[in-house]
């Protein structure tokens, strides 16, 4: 009687166990945020250090007029790159996807899954539109590249360099 009531608990824990483990990898997929230069936590579900074998670029218009709305592109590049990953954030003004690949979290944008790459690389489209003041302001991002192999193992992240931002005109 012992035995079988024993056999039940171990069985319940290993399977709260698995149902626990697979919360958190679905969870990562998913995309987090606060991982970008702005926050300076970086990628570290997927290693602990950056990595200079991942290339990550914030590409799009160096000046924008205040509340004008514009297009960027976060590209990732890695020789061993299967799918990636991404955070972008900004100083101020406001982030929105272009297309289903990404999502507003607390500001942000992150990946809704990893996106699979094409030729070693993988691109994120977004929008920007500045605030209502001049000034400059700041695109932050962050790239995984991963292997999908769900272990950090071959897992890389580097931080893209910040895209600065002139903000010129005024808001009447």
């Amino acid at each position: 009687m012992f035995a079988q009531s024993r056999r039940k608990v171990v069985i319940n824990i290993f399977a709260f166990l698995i149902i626990v483990s697979t919360l958190i990898i679905y969870a990562k997929e998913e995309g987090v945020v606060g991982r970008t230069q702005k926050n300076r936590k970086g990628c570290t579900c997927h290693n602990e250090v950056p990595s200079s074998d991942v290339l990550v670029s914030i590409s799009g218009p160096d000046t924008l007029q205040v509340s004008q709305t514009a297009v960027y592109n976060v590209t990732i590049s890695s020789n061993s790159i299967k799918a990636a990953g991404t955070n972008i954030a900004a100083s101020d003004g406001e982030l929105y996807p272009v297309s289903n690949d990404l999502k507003i979290l607390k500001g942000e944008l992150t990946h809704t899954s990893p996106k699979y790459s094409s030729s070693g690389k993988v691109t994120f489209q977004f929008s920007y539109s500045s605030p209502q003041i001049a000034g400059t302001q700041s695109l932050y991002a962050s790239g995984n590249s991963v292997n999908m192999n769900g272990k950090k193992t071959g897992d890389s992240w580097n931080y893209a360099p910040t895209k600065t931002i002139s903000i010129i005109g005024k808001k009447f």
